[in-house]
């Protein structure tokens, strides 16, 4: 089920190339879902959610 603040498929499409592959960062621990974080970044902005 798609939510008011989650990107579409064709959304996350376009813009899927700027973010880092899981396997950019070998040495470090893995990489959460791209989509997922970037979700949560604009619920945060759309909600005037502040983390303190």
């Amino acid at each position: 089920m798609l939510r008011r603040y989650e990107l579409t498929d064709l959304q996350w499409k376009q813009i899927a190339s700027y973010f880092p592959t899981e396997y950019a960062c070998k040495r470090e621990r893995p990489l959460k879902d791209n989509r997922l974080m970037l979700n949560a970044m604009i619920w945060i902005a759309r909600n005037g959610a502040l983390l303190a």
